[in-house]
């Protein structure tokens, strides 16, 4: 599905704006690519674009089925992710599962949590996003830093 003109107003004023140009420009895929393999093979996809899936994911309580089918049906996360040129979309529940396996399998290995580290540093724009103001204490802030799997 292409991009339509008739669709600026409605974007400028929705979450996939904020998201397309603050977080999702804002991931630095350099910090995953220990993950992955420097011999030529497939093409992945990229990662800036799964890390946002999985951001958006959380934040509106998706499946990894719901995340990919809301992919493929709602403009705004194709917009947030930067994939509305795309003929089709570049994801699928596998690409979500295979990543945090890699993910989890590397920190076993090194005691390093990449997605939650990248998470954090994105906390400020995510924020931005949720509406949520840092000078307001909210009840449920001490779940922020849960390590629940």
């Amino acid at each position: 599905m292409m991009y339509k003109k008739s669709l600026d107003k409605p974007i400028e004023l929705s979450w996939a704006k904020v998201f397309a140009d603050e977080i999702f420009p804002a991931i630095d895929e350099k910090r995953f690519s220990v993950l992955y393999s420097d011999k030529a093979s497939r093409p992945n996809t990229p990662v800036n674009v799964i890390v946002s899936a999985l951001i958006i994911k959380e934040l509106f309580d998706y499946s990894d089925d719901e995340m990919v089918e809301n992919l493929m049906l709602d403009f705004r996360i194709q917009y947030a992710l930067h994939t509305t040129s795309f003929e089709e979309q570049p994801l699928s529940d596998k690409n979500l599962s295979r990543f945090r396996k890699r993910c989890y399998d590397y920190e076993t290995l090194h005691n390093k949590d990449l997605y939650h580290d990248c998470v954090k540093d994105l906390s400020a724009s995510i924020a931005k996003l949720m509406g949520i103001s840092g000078k307001v204490r909210r009840m449920d802030s001490m779940m922020i830093e849960s390590n629940v799997r």
